[in-house]
């Protein structure tokens, strides 16, 4: 852990650029400094959008991308992110990155497709990400749409969750945590059968075969833009902090948690 005679350790996120600043390399960069970390950045599209509609990108070269990362080398980088990945070439050049120079294992956040239902990434860069970036990652970090792109599978369920996460860890990633915020509507419809009322949100970890299912209570009503994109980014600042794995999962679940919060009081008060 961090001391104040200690510098901050360095985080680095290689993501897409959201000007409004919920998610991509902005918010990733708050959330590392929330941690206590310096945020050091490379940026692979500029996306035009809000909090709400997504409206097209520029993505940058596979040399522009290397161009930007190459300088920041110099620093004694602790952990690391990735997040929008768009095109097989940018993703090439990021696994070779990893591969070849002295970066952590990074959390891989496999941003597929927007919230607002827009591809981030070609279809030929998704089996590269697989086979390049995979099984160097510390972390890969899907929701139910990614996981169920990656693996084929439909997910309606946690049993299903681990399933999917046990075969992203057979494509090469150590482990897989598959987010379950997309079954809150299941969830809701099994415990109104059962005459129970759930307000759980659950994520199935999945450690080199260790499964650990974490849950919080849920805030109704209340969208985060980006949330994917704080959660990957929090868990590799806890990473960066010493934690281990579980630990720092647990530590980004609560602080995306606070964040949702933040956003329903701010709601209330208006």
């Amino acid at each position: 852990m961090v001391t104040s005679n200690e510098p901050n350790p360095v985080a680095l996120t290689i993501a897409g650029f959201d000007p409004s600043g919920g998610a991509g390399v902005l918010a990733d960069v708050r959330t590392f400094g929330a941690f206590g970390l310096t945020a050091v950045a490379a940026i692979t599209s500029l996306t035009f959008q809000n909090d709400r509609e997504f409206f097209g990108a520029v993505h940058q070269t596979a040399e522009s991308v290397r161009a930007q990362i190459e300088p920041l080398l110099k620093a004694n980088i602790h952990s690391a992110k990735t997040g929008m990945l768009p095109t097989r070439e940018v993703v090439r050049e990021v696994a070779r990155l990893f591969r070849d120079e002295d970066l952590p294992a990074p959390v891989v956040d496999p941003v597929l497709i927007s919230s607002a239902g827009n591809r981030l990434m070609d279809e030929d860069a998704i089996a590269v990400l697989i086979k390049e970036l995979f099984p160097l990652s510390r972390l890969v970090t899907p929701n139910i749409p990614e996981a169920e792109t990656l693996t084929g599978m439909r997910i309606t369920s946690e049993a299903e969750m681990r399933m999917a996460a046990a075969q992203i860890r057979k494509m090469g990633a150590p482990a897989v945590l598959v987010k379950g915020g997309h079954l809150v509507q299941e969830a809701e419809g099994r415990a109104q059968e059962q005459g129970n009322d759930s307000k759980l949100s659950i994520d199935v970890l999945d450690d080199d075969g260790m499964v650990t299912v974490l849950s919080e209570e849920r805030v109704e009503g209340v969208v985060l833009h980006g949330s994917g994109c704080i959660l990957s980014a929090a868990i590799a600042a806890g990473l960066g902090n010493g934690m281990p794995l579980e630990q720092a999962v647990a530590a980004a679940k609560s602080f995306v948690l606070k964040e949702f919060r933040k956003v329903s009081e701010a709601g209330a008060q208006r």
